[in-house]
């Protein structure tokens, strides 16, 4: 019998990814239409003395629906945010690992779906409506429940499929499957019974939070998707330590937040906005024009780059995503020019943390939204030290090229006509600029609003770009889904986890383990550096943000810091691990876009220069905390 008879009972693969895609591409869509609502009430309030009544509330309501169609892609592609320390024990075989995790992320998303379920319930059982509009929201949250459970349906289905194949084929046979499923099912059992074991509503905080922490770490390691863990452990401990009830509530009241939240949807606008500015040729423009006018001096191009980065990075907000696109317009041309493949290699992947320094940064959107402060003041607070930071850098070339003038080509003469012409060339991303971090440093904007505006803005370039068509369009579109769809799964299960901290009494107990009268701050504060930067190594940006806030914000707080003041610290540590041996994440980033002919040694070798002036930009930062504070102490006057 043929293996398709065997697999007709299960949908195909297929269907299911396809199902889940254009579930995806409807739910951005969705959103382009809200951003396009958002700037006709933009324009009506600039222009009339009118305004579209009840847009707020409108969006909140269709927002949770489109984000709800963001999940199921992320979790059939597997490309939630996880660590690969099992990668090496399993050897190529991932099998046993994968099929755990599959069970489980479908787990949490029909877990999801559930919550919302429940919200729909409670807000027809208490007949809650909109206050401008009047609109029953019980029908929008059900709504965006159903979606979420279709998602929730087609991931289960995709993972019974692979159990189905994994059971046809005699996966189990294979090398390494045992070895791997042991280590996976091992850590699974080992989580249980220290959690049933250990923690109940008598246990101490103290108890109660290290065996979070601990199980968190233990789940993580075996790949379990950092959100799908952090959702676990946070209310798997609220059930074992308040009850089941008390663990539902917060649930569904964090995954309700996170999906109508207007601030948030900022994250999947301003994405979009860097793929159609990609597609569009903004970096190309940006680059074109940087060397135009810097070529003439030694170094100049790796000069070009990093000031594109900083540019690209101001319309992105990522940096994989910022040294992945300059990765493949600039280091062809300083090889062509024959600058040293490890500064082209190096000046990039450096250049590319500043597409999470710079505003709008996505990281930056969700540490405010996870510690309650304002993102218009984060973001003018990282204004400074952001362009502190690509200071530094071109310094760094300038040191790296004066110390080793072997590594750069001599000048090139000057072309005056090159560069006027390819300055006016880059007028399309100066008006992204103006526009987007205009608007928002000039309280013009909310942050909603302004990736509304540069999104459509940057589609509006693309579309007329010369060959942009409905692939790339849908590409896009793709793209953002996959990684929005990943920052919500893991925001949800931050705030889920953040919830049972707070319910232990975190601040007390990390306050109690450290004595802030007696230790010095500079030392708390060195400790806490060298802690993030070991984990901005080996963990994503994001989720070392996510994962640890609960812990330090508490240290931070006691000694009297401002909270935007280490958020930008905490971003400016992590994207230094983004770069540091020997797991850095940028550097394979930029070995993927040039091919195995670099070796990473070279990468590593290229960024050296990059990590000093880093350091010392860190020193300043954590010194000289006005760095960061002035500017929204002035633009708050």
């Amino acid at each position: 019998m043929s293996s398709s008879a065997h697999a007709a009972p299960i949908p195909r693969e297929g269907w299911v990814e396809k199902f889940c895609k254009n579930l995806a591409l409807a739910s951005l869509i969705g959103l382009l239409l809200i951003a396009a609502g958002t700037v006709v009430d933009i324009l009506l309030r600039t222009l009339t003395p009118y305004s579209v009544r009840g847009l707020y509330e409108l969006n909140g309501l269709f927002i949770c629906i489109c984000v709800a169609g963001l999940a199921g892609l992320v979790f059939v592609r597997h490309l939630n945010i996880r660590m690969d320390m099992m990668r090496a024990l399993a050897g190529r075989n991932q099998t046993a690992v994968r099929l755990v995790c599959d069970l489980a992320e479908a787990m949490v998303l029909g877990w999801f779906a559930g919550a919302l379920a429940f919200r729909a319930q409670d807000a027809l059982a208490y007949d809650e409506k909109t206050m401008v509009l009047g609109w029953a929201t019980a029908k929008w949250w059900g709504l965006a429940a159903a979606v979420l459970a279709l998602a929730a349906a087609a991931v289960l289905l995709k993972a019974l499929w692979a159990w189905w194949l994994a059971l046809r084929d005699r996966a189990y046979g294979q090398s390494g499957f045992w070895r791997a499923a042991a280590v996976v099912l091992g850590s699974v059992a080992l989580c249980v019974w220290l959690s049933l074991t250990w923690v109940d509503a008598d246990a101490s905080a103290g108890v109660q939070a290290g065996m979070a922490f601990l199980v968190l770490y233990l789940l993580i390691a075996v790949q379990v998707p950092i959100g799908v863990a952090l959702a676990i452990v946070g209310a798997g401990y609220l059930a074992l330590t308040l009850g089941a009830e008390q663990a539902l509530v917060v649930s569904q009241n964090e995954v309700a937040r996170a999906l109508s939240s207007i601030d948030m949807v900022a994250i999947p606008l301003f994405l979009l906005m860097g793929n159609f500015a990609t597609w569009a040729g903004l970096s190309g423009d940006i680059f074109k024009s940087g060397s135009a006018w810097l070529s003439s001096r030694r170094g100049g191009l790796a000069v070009a780059s990093v000031l594109g980065c900083g540019g690209f990075g101001a319309i992105c907000g990522s940096s994989i995503a910022t040294t992945a696109t300059f990765g493949k317009v600039a280091f062809v041309e300083m090889e062509r020019r024959n600058y040293a493949l490890s500064l082209a290699a190096g000046c990039i992947a450096a250049g590319g943390t500043l597409g999470a320094l710079i505003p709008p940064s996505v990281v930056l959107i969700v540490y405010c939204l996870v510690v309650e402060q304002s993102i218009q003041v984060a973001f003018q607070a990282a204004l400074l030290p952001g362009l502190l930071a690509v200071l530094m850098y071109v310094l760094a070339v300038a040191a790296a090229v004066r110390l080793k003038p072997d590594i750069a080509p001599a000048p090139e003469s000057f072309d005056w006509a090159l560069a006027y012409r390819s300055t006016l060339q880059a007028w399309r991303p100066v008006v992204l600029f103006a526009l987007v971090l205009g608007g928002l440093y000039g309280g013009f904007f909310t942050t909603q609003e302004a990736a509304s505006v540069g999104v459509l803005l940057a589609l509006a370039f693309a579309i007329t770009t010369k060959g942009f068509t409905w692939v790339q369009f849908r590409a896009s579109l793709l793209d953002t889904a996959l990684n929005a769809g990943a920052i919500y799964v893991i925001f949800i299960g931050a705030n889920i986890f953040a919830s049972f901290m707070s319910f232990t009494d975190m601040t007390q107990l990390v306050l109690s383990l450290v004595d802030l009268d007696t230790m010095p701050h500079w030392l708390i504060l060195l400790m806490l550096a060298m802690f993030y930067l070991l984990l901005g190594t080996v963990f994503d940006t994001l989720a070392a943000v996510l994962v640890t806030t609960p812990l330090v914000v508490p240290l931070i707080v006691g000694m009297g810091h401002d909270l935007v003041w280490w958020g930008i610290v905490t971003l400016s540590l992590v994207e230094i691990g983004m770069i540091t041996p020997p797991l850095g994440m940028n550097v394979f980033v930029m070995r993927s876009v040039v091919g195995e002919r670099l070796p990473l040694l070279t990468i590593f070798k290229g960024v050296t220069p990059f990590l000093a002036a880093d350091l010392i930009r860190l020193t300043l930062l954590i010194a000289f905390p006005a760095i960061a504070l002035w500017l929204p102490k002035i633009l708050g006057d």
